[in-house]
C-alpha cells in the first residue's frame, strides 16, 4: 500500500473528461467523444452502448496524416482529424469503430458531430 501511495503522489492526481455527443443516423446511434490534453485532442467515434477503439489516425494541424490502426474508415478518420487539428492548433487522434453498410451521410453526420464539438469549445 505504501508502494501504491507513493507512486500516486508522484504522478498527481488525473483526471479524462471526455465530452460526449451523439447522433442518429440510419435508425441507429453515433457518440463522439471528445478529451482535449496540453498538445492533443483524442476524438473516439463509435455506435451502441459502449466506447470502443477502432481505426486510428493521426493528423498534424497543417493536415499532414497518418493511419495507425486498422485501415477502415481512412478517409472519414483523416477528414474528421483534419478538422479537429485545424480547429484545436494541435494534434489530433481519432478513433472511428463503425459497422459497415453506412450511406455516405456518415461522413455528414461525423463531421457535425465535430462541428458541435469544436463550436462548444469557442
Amino acid at each position: 500500500m505504501d508502494r501504491l501511495n507513493s507512486c500516486r503522489g508522484y504522478f498527481g492526481v488525473m483526471s479524462l473528461a471526455f465530452r460526449v455527443f451523439d447522433a442518429e443516423l440510419e435508425g441507429k446511434t453515433l457518440h463522439c467523444g471528445v478529451v482535449e490534453l496540453e498538445n492533443a485532442v483524442l476524438a473516439l467515434f463509435w455506435e451502441g452502448a459502449d466506447p470502443k477503439l477502432g481505426s486510428t489516425t493521426v493528423t498534424l494541424p497543417g493536415m499532414a496524416s497518418s493511419q495507425l490502426l486498422g485501415d477502415r474508415d481512412q478517409l472519414l478518420g483523416k477528414m474528421l482529424g483534419t478538422h479537429i487539428a485545424a480547429k484545436y492548433g494541435k494534434m489530433s487522434l481519432v478513433s472511428t469503430h463503425l459497422s459497415k453498410g453506412y450511406s455516405e451521410a456518415v461522413g455528414k453526420t461525423l463531421l457535425d458531430l465535430v462541428r458541435r464539438v469544436t463550436e462548444e469549445k469557442s
